[in-house]
């Protein structure tokens, strides 16, 4: 059984429960995320480790999957400091043989483990219409999304529910989502091969997503497994959102949307979407110490950053 040793940047959600049994297997290859001294492949979920890393592993197997939207000045190590990378997997690649166009393979949040996900039957839909939002306002994307919010707020007259901590907190995101034929699902950006859990989420509960954000979406689920918006003018947005609950075709995308979520248990998701490209990994390989530094920014990298934060404080995206 070969070994993966990861290394990311986050702590939560625990991603083993993506796995069955939660036992951190998928095939025949382990992963764990303790600072084991040798494995067969490290793993970086993306490129901000805080403190060196060791191990003993080939150096051609050491890869990284970035997860993080790309804005020049906040996100810069999506782009620099990927020398000791063998394969960067990525939605924003620069020109390079190791960058390899990729969706971000984020973890899933509803407090639902694969085991429980891969064997629950579809169930009755008891509401129509739901939304979680969130409240960070880091990027472009989340004051579109704020205008958004407002524009559903002012109307008053679309049948929504609406979660998040700044409006209705919710323990667990699936009940949010798992009652509600639909849910709105609006990324923190609109760029090619970036899609999160926001989507992902909708379709393990089994609600049509009505989204925002990845422009090629389709090229990974069926087209019939999602209703796409434009968020840019939002009061024509609220009307087209209530077209598309009152046209109500949720019966003829249930196949559209089973095939959805089975792509998100089995294949896209971080476990096999990694042991996939293990098993298309054959060539043989030596092993030997591999130290690893911590990311600093380059100066380009820091001017562009505090560049960034100069524009967030005067709200000038």
């Amino acid at each position: 059984m070969q070994l993966v040793r990861i290394i990311k940047n986050w702590t939560e959600p625990d991603i083993r429960r993506q796995t069955p049994g939660g036992l951190g297997i998928w095939g025949n290859i382990r992963f764990t995320e303790e600072s084991v001294k040798e494995c067969d492949y490290l793993l970086f979920l993306n490129n901000l480790i805080k403190t060196e890393v060791k191990a003993i592993c080939p150096a051609t197997n050491i890869w990284a999957v970035m997860q993080e939207p790309y804005l020049k000045g906040h996100s810069d190590w999506l782009l620099e400091k990927h020398d000791f990378f063998a394969k960067v997997f990525t939605h924003h690649p620069p020109p390079g043989h190791k960058y390899i166009t990729s969706h971000p393979a984020l973890p899933w949040y509803i407090n639902k483990t694969y085991d429980q996900l891969i064997s629950m039957p579809e169930t009755f839909k008891t509401k129509k219409l739901s939304w979680v939002v969130g409240n960070a306002n880091d990027l472009p994307g989340h004051a579109k999304r704020y205008a958004l919010l407002e524009a559903i707020q002012t109307d008053k007259t679309l049948d929504i529910d609406l979660f998040g901590r700044a409006i209705q907190p919710i323990d667990d995101k699936w009940d949010a989502l798992a009652p509600y034929q639909y849910s709105l699902a609006i990324e923190n950006s609109s760029s090619p091969d970036y899609w999160t859990e926001k989507v992902a989420d909708c379709f393990l509960a089994r609600a049509i997503p009505i989204y925002h954000g990845c422009l090629n979406l389709s090229d990974y689920f069926p087209p019939e497994s999602f209703i796409w918006i434009d968020i840019d003018n939002p009061k024509a947005c609220v009307e087209k959102i209530k077209g598309i609950i009152s046209r109500d075709d949720l019966q003829k995308r249930l196949p559209a949307l089973e095939e959805a979520r089975e792509l998100v248990l089995n294949n896209y998701q971080l476990f096999p979407f990694i042991a996939d490209k293990i098993a298309a990994d054959t060539q043989p390989k030596n092993k030997s110490l591999i130290t690893i530094p911590p990311y600093r920014r380059s100066l380009k990298a820091a001017v562009n950053h505090r560049l960034y934060k100069l524009k967030k404080a005067f709200h000038r995206f």
